[in-house]
């Protein structure tokens, strides 16, 4: 392609001799002029054969590189003051091929170069506008439903944004409204069951005192007992829940954990002892955590109940205290637990009818309170870790 334009440059370089050197030249400033111009000479018509008025392509020695080179160059007849004379155009294909390489390269940077700069200015200017949709987003990972806030939405010029934000709002003051609403009737239920279950266990528990009772009865009247006494229970937890969630702990002190671990551990001697489970401990003296002292002891509590419930006869419970964790070990079922319902309300073993399962969502919620972190792994043995 690029030999096209060679080509074209040198018929316009003919047309611009012949139009304005020619007119003025005389035989005696040829020498001259041939001295001063390389690429266009006057020759005698009689120094070659080449053909006339056709470009062709030769190789000619360049003194300055100095290296044979490729040229197009072309013959044509001219006439200077009555004398016939050859005018010979060449051009260097070399030269001109590292112009049109140069030009290409400029138009590459030119382009990469804008390239760029779009890029750069297309983010800044999507950045800009879409900062209010990524605000909003940000409010929204935030946004804790238990803890009863309503976000505040910046106002946004943009239309779309607007009724975005608007949307949000209406959605999440409803369900803000939902939820309280379902934490006070809980919280009014558990409150109103409390007097009934008390009557109705006391009078289970005088009923049971009856002689005149047969066997069979005595068993239907135990089983009421029992399944009152579980939902008391239930009652008592959710009732838990509610004062831990309005917030109703807010007294606290500097607990040391390893010391109310020594102080509850005789409480659970006995329920060890039915399942010959041994307890080991390995604490550390001097951890002191400032929390309410109600809480982190139904916290440990809960957590070495679980470990006691859900072992094996003649298993292990192991308990370890760091500066920075609580441990509790325990063996059990030889497999992991199913994580995505560990911490649910009312997730439980199945085949453990005694269990609630609300030990470990109380747990969770103290430990959520006092941004406290749970883990737990399966090596074995059951590792809960409470990260302080």
């Amino acid at each position: 392609m690029y030999t096209d334009d060679v080509d074209e440059a040198i018929m316009l370089r003919k047309k611009e001799f012949l139009t304005n050197n020619i007119a003025t030249l005389t035989g005696n400033d040829i020498p001259t002029w041939n001295k001063f111009n390389r690429d266009i000479r006057i020759l005698p018509d009689t120094i070659t054969s080449q053909p006339k008025d056709t470009i062709i392509q030769e190789t000619f020695l360049d003194v300055l590189a100095p290296e044979w080179e490729p040229y197009r160059v072309l013959y044509t007849n001219v006439e200077i003051q009555g004398n016939s004379y050859v005018l010979m155009i060449q051009l260097n294909l070399v030269e001109s091929e590292d112009l049109i390489k140069a030009i290409v390269w400029i138009y590459l940077g030119v382009l990469v170069g804008l390239l760029i700069v779009i890029f750069f200015l297309t983010r800044f200017i999507s950045n800009r506008l879409w900062k209010p949709f990524y605000t909003t987003l940000q409010l929204i990972d935030q946004f804790n439903l238990e803890k009863l806030v309503t976000p505040r939405f910046d106002e946004v010029n943009t239309y779309e944004f607007q009724k975005l934000n608007q949307g949000l709002n209406k959605l999440i003051s409803e369900s803000l409204r939902s939820f309280s609403a379902q934490k006070v009737f809980t919280q009014n239920a558990a409150h109103e069951l409390q007097t009934p279950l008390a009557v109705l266990q006391s009078k289970l528990d005088l009923l049971m005192q009856d002689e005149s009772l047969t066997s069979s009865q005595a068993a239907v009247v135990q089983s009421l007992y029992d399944s009152t006494s579980r939902l008391s229970r239930i009652n008592k937890n959710l009732l838990l829940l509610a004062k831990i969630e309005n917030n109703q702990f807010a007294d606290t002190e500097k607990v040391n954990i390893s010391e109310l671990i020594n102080e509850v551990l005789p409480y659970f001697t006995e329920q060890a002892d039915g399942k010959k489970l041994s307890i080991t401990t390995s604490l550390q003296t001097a951890i002191n955590l400032l929390s309410n002292k109600g809480l982190t002891e139904i916290l440990i509590n809960n957590f070495i109940l679980n470990a006691i419930r859900h072992n094996v006869e003649g298993g292990r419970i192991i308990i370890i205290s760091a500066p920075d964790r609580l441990v509790i070990q325990n063996t059990g079922i030889e497999h992991p637990l199913d994580t995505a319902m560990l911490y649910s309300r009312f997730g439980k073993n199945a085949t453990d009818t005694r269990n609630n399962g609300l030990g470990l969502a109380i747990a969770k919620e103290i430990c959520d309170r006092y941004n406290w972190q749970i883990t737990y792994q399966y090596d074995g043995l059951h590792n809960f870790s409470i990260l302080f």
